[in-house]
């Protein structure tokens, strides 16, 4: 028999920008529908570190790192070029001066405990199937139910005012209502396995920019050690889609490499991780368009709004979840689903400088020579190292300094715009 629902809004995913545009709305008093295909505990590839700014998100809803016994770090240990730099995450503002490590699985579950206790209905174990569209116009959904999650097995059908779409970076659901990811925009490639380490508690997660091709030139990408405090790390390698020369470049290779690379200082076993590496590819930087139509959203993954600078997704998926279910809100208030139009103005207010700045220093950092250079000005100037920071992790609003983001932005965009001019 098929189980119908009906809502205000439905999410379809429920990873955190889902669960965050559940939590958001639900809270608001909406009736909302959340679908998700696994069941928790759930794996995902993640670096599973959290700046303040996601920190910040997650305080925001209910979520105590302290009594989740979350690892918390205070800042970024930077090495390149046989030297270290420890920035520590900036304080004031806000978000928190700290960051934390989490494994998704512990994450995404207790987030969708947060969207569930303020009041919407979680359905795992469901994997969405098609569009629900009637007379050219979005519906909701057709899903079918394992058995194996929240709800009894068989085929579901859930009618909504409004869709918010945060089915991850393949977004078959965004994809059948026609969003694209624009190709010319820089994506990631990331790779990460756990490796056990007795410095699994350290008070610093560290970037290594050490990658090199064939010919010794360094790539625009770093590898990562992020303590979980729970007896292991989450070792990984990043890298941007764009380099010059396209050269092709396997991730795994490259992440073999990192792993020769490792500081010694992490006494990490690299012949003993405790599950084979996983990778996968990230939209960066707002890549994918539309983000919006006359009844939808996308968020997080899905929107690609992954930070181009750093891969980071989990700050910029809370944050889109919760402009989300503000403009379905209003949508909802209004009775007027023109109220969507402003999802994109929201979204280009808070990252549209930030994404420009990061697409032209992802296209500048494919260039022979730029990345090395950054590395050395960065690891051998503190000042220069904490701006890095700021700018990479979208911290520049914590105490950016007598610059201020906007000088900092038009600084940054001539530089990148001048070196790609001279090669």
């Amino acid at each position: 028999m098929t189980q119908s629902l009906a809502c205000d809004v439905l999410v379809v995913g429920g990873g955190p920008a889902g669960c965050a545009a559940a939590y958001w709305s639900a809270r608001a008093g909406r009736d909302v529908v959340l679908i998700e295909r696994a069941s928790h505990p759930r794996e995902r590839v993640c670096g599973d570190a959290l700046t303040p700014v996601a920190v910040g998100e997650l305080i925001d809803m209910g979520c105590d790192p302290s009594a989740a016994r979350w690892h918390r770090h205070r800042g970024l240990r930077i090495t390149a070029h046989g030297q270290s730099l420890e920035v520590t995450w900036p304080k004031g503002g806000p978000s928190p001066g700290y960051g934390i490590v989490v494994r998704r699985p512990r994450l995404d579950a207790l987030m969708s405990v947060r969207a569930q206790s303020a009041g919407a209905r979680v359905l795992t174990g469901t994997e969405v199937t098609a569009p629900l569209i009637t007379d050219g116009h979005l519906r909701g959904c057709t899903a079918i139910a394992t058995g194996a999650g929240s709800v009894p097995e068989g085929p579901v059908v859930a009618h909504a005012r409004y869709v918010v779409i945060a089915d991850g970076p393949r977004s078959n659901f965004g994809r059948a209502l026609g969003t694209v990811r624009t190709r010319t925009y820089a994506q990631g490639l990331a790779m990460r396995a756990y490796y056990p380490t007795p410095r699994h508690a350290e008070p610093w997660i560290e970037s290594v920019f050490a990658l090199t091709d064939h010919a010794g030139s360094q790539l625009p990408g770093y590898g990562w050690v992020f303590p979980v405090g729970d007896g292991t790390a989450n070792v990984g390698v990043g890298l941007l889609s764009h380099h010059y020369g396209n050269e092709a470049i396997s991730l795994e290779r490259l992440f073999e490499q990192w792993t020769t690379q490792i500081p010694d200082r992490w006494e990490i076993d690299r012949a003993g991780p405790h599950s084979a590496p996983a990778g996968g590819r990230l939209p960066m930087g707002g890549s994918v368009r539309p983000r919006s139509g006359p009844n939808w959203v996308v968020v997080g993954d899905a929107a690609g709004s992954v930070n181009p600078w750093n891969g980071d997704g989990i700050g910029p998926a809370l944050t889109t979840g919760r402009l989300a279910a503000e403009v379905i809100g209003r949508a909802l208030d209004a009775d007027d689903g023109l109220e969507l139009r402003h999802y994109e103005a929201a979204l280009a207010a808070r990252w549209q400088r930030y994404h420009h700045l990061g697409r032209l220093t992802t296209r500048a950092l494919g260039q022979p020579g730029l990345m090395r250079k950054l590395t050395q000005l960065a690891i051998r100037s503190p000042r220069m190292g904490n701006l890095a920071m700021r700018v990479s992790t979208d911290l520049l609003a914590s105490k950016a300094g007598p610059i201020g983001p906007r000088g900092i932005y038009r600084a940054a965009s001539g530089v990148a715009r001048l070196w790609r001019h001279r090669t």
